[in-house]
């Protein structure tokens, strides 16, 4: 197994946004490999907001198909040029190979 987890910070109040950008019908799910996408919104009272997007992919293999897929390409391809959207702080990805599972 493997796994995609982004991590995007954002300032108080606008988690519901990023929550629903990941809540809808996406070609990610139709995906060779996919097998589940996870949305976490970390528990705070105030100030900036957590969210993790963790995607778990049958391979590391299944994975890279999807970053090099058309569906893939053309979502970036949509949003180049645009601004990200200012209540983004921070945003980071990184990818985990999983070793043990009980």
């Amino acid at each position: 197994m493997f796994y995609q987890m982004k991590r995007i910070i954002v300032q108080e109040g606008f988690s519901g946004q990023v929550v629903e950008r990941f809540s809808g019908d996406t070609p990610l799910a139709k995906q060779p490999g996919f097998v589940d996408l996870k949305v976490l919104v970390k528990k705070v009272r105030r100030g900036d907001e957590e969210v993790m997007i963790l995607v778990q992919w049958q391979s590391e293999e299944d994975w890279k198909n999807w970053e090099k897929s058309p569906e893939h390409i053309a979502g970036h391809k949509a949003n180049i040029g645009k601004p990200k959207p200012e209540y983004i702080i921070e945003s980071s990805q990184n990818v985990y190979e999983v070793k043990v599972t009980k």
